[in-house]
């Protein structure tokens, strides 16, 4: 139904880049330039004054570990929850009246559906399932552009709902296979 684990791995990173849970590319260097010197940690207005930066830090790189240690399956899973994630906080936005947040959350959202699940769909190999899912993902877009431009909760809740049934079977679907390893059983090897 999905394609093979490298498609997976590749939606989810596009994803992630499109949304930025991932890390830009280093800076490139170049030969003619000096290294750089380390700079003498400053406790004042550093970084790691903000306990908000460093709690982000802490969650992109738990991220980016998950991600790479994730079999294709894990990252649906990863993929349903990053849309049910943005689909909560969009409505909450809505609630409070903030539009700005609100339609950054349902674009994540969309993007999440169109560009990481949709995307990842082996439409040629995943018969009739794969092309069930295409057909619902599509809908589910339709529904977030009619929530997005009316301003309402209802297609949120709806596309909310679907999202949950999905990786509620998508894991159930994985419990029934092999026991996938956890991150504190990788790590230690």
């Amino acid at each position: 139904m999905y394609t093979n684990s490298r498609s997976a791995a590749s939606a989810y990173a596009k994803v992630g880049r499109e949304t930025g849970a991932t890390p830009a590319a280093p800076p490139a260097v170049q030969d003619d330039m000096p290294p750089t010197q380390p700079q003498p940690v400053q406790h004042e207005g550093s970084a790691y004054t903000n306990s908000g930066n460093v709690a982000g830090a802490y969650a992109r790189v738990g991220l980016e570990t998950g991600v790479v240690a994730a079999s294709p399956h894990q990252l649906i899973v990863m993929l349903y929850e990053g849309a049910e994630l943005a689909l909560r906080m969009a409505i909450k936005h809505m609630n409070g009246g903030d539009i700005a947040k609100k339609s950054a959350a349902v674009s994540k959202a969309s993007s999440i559906i169109q560009d990481g699940l949709r995307a990842a769909l082996d439409l040629q190999q995943g018969g009739e399932i794969a092309q069930r899912l295409d057909a619902l993902y599509d809908y589910m877009n339709l529904r977030l552009m009619l929530a997005h431009v009316k301003n309402e909760i209802a297609p949120l809740e709806e596309v909310l709902g679907l999202l949950q049934e999905l990786h509620g079977a998508w894991k159930q679907i994985g419990s029934a296979g092999s026991p996938a390893p956890q991150p504190s059983q990788s790590l230690a090897a």
